[in-house]
């Protein structure tokens, strides 16, 4: 049979690619594919889009000390017991010649307690807290006196009872909160404001009576040592020196209870000591959300 030309040709074409890709594949089984090229358009896992860019992506800097920037609300309950004291002070002319002057004061301790609401600002080893205070504070009683003094009588001393009752205080304060571990910790600052105090006193002796309301300015000073329970509740135990300036009471001669003559002012100074305990929740209405 006689093969033509033509189909001469194809089957040397068809021989010789059949050698060459029989000497070329063996030698490059096993070896690596460099697919480094296509790093850029590889598809992150699950989504559509391009790799992300490790060295592309920003630093953020983190506080060396762990502390958050940010401001935190907090309520308090404060309860407590003071030692309180009333200076009596004033002067008065009575009959023309005699002249009162009131002396003493009265000590007496009495229960405390209310409330603050304020803010806590993070700060390097601690918190700056600023908060609205306030609070109501038991009765008080005792005795002070009229010393005498006239052109015929010197030092005599007539006795004068004194009531106390309705005392409160409303504050603004500023604290600085310093942690020693991440528990316990020490506060120091205080405050100022308004307050007062229904102010009574009677001599039965002399007929001389007085009763107003004390409302005056008001300030404190304190610190204590806090303990945090959780991150939310902190347990704070400290002292506090609280003070009013004086107020003045108006003083009355009386005859038989049925007629009274304003004969002076009878003034009052009020101050305590306090030994205080609270416990402060941080972010309150957090479950409210």
């Amino acid at each position: 049979m006689r093969m033509s030309l033509r189909a001469l040709v194809a089957m040397l074409a068809a021989a010789c690619c059949t050698a060459a890709f029989a000497d070329a594949v063996p030698d490059r089984l096993g070896e690596p594919i460099d697919l480094s090229s296509f790093t850029d358009l590889a598809p992150v896992p699950d989504e559509s889009g391009p790799a992300l860019d490790a060295d592309a992506m920003p630093i953020v800097p983190i506080n060396y000390d762990g502390d958050v920037p940010g401001i935190r609300g907090y309520v308090t309950g404060i309860v407590g017991g003071s030692l309180a004291t009333i200076n009596a002070g004033g002067s008065a002319v009575f009959g023309g010649t005699t002249q009162l002057q009131t002396v003493g004061s009265v000590n007496d301790t009495m229960f405390n307690g209310g409330g603050a609401i304020g803010m806590a600002l993070s700060r390097p080893s601690g918190l700056l807290r600023m908060e609205i205070e306030g609070r109501a504070r038991g009765p008080m009683h005792g005795q002070t006196a009229f010393e005498i003094a006239s052109g015929t009588t010197s030092g005599a001393v007539i006795p004068l009872d004194v009531t106390v009752t309705n005392g409160w205080s409303a504050m603004t304060n500023f604290w600085r909160d310093y942690f020693f571990t991440d528990r316990f910790g020490v506060y120091g600052g205080g405050g100022f404001g308004i307050g007062g105090y229904q102010y009574s006193m009677q001599s039965k002796e002399a007929l001389l009576s007085g009763s107003s309301v004390v409302n005056t300015f008001a300030w404190q000073i304190g610190t204590g040592v806090t303990y945090q329970l959780s991150d939310r509740i902190t347990f704070d135990t400290g002292y506090r020196f609280f003070a009013m300036t004086p107020g003045a009471t108006p003083l009355a001669a009386t005859d038989g209870g049925s007629i009274a003559q304003q004969i002076g002012s009878y003034t009052s100074a009020f101050s305590a000591s306090e030994l205080l305990v609270s416990i402060r929740l941080y972010e309150p209405f957090r479950n409210w959300r």
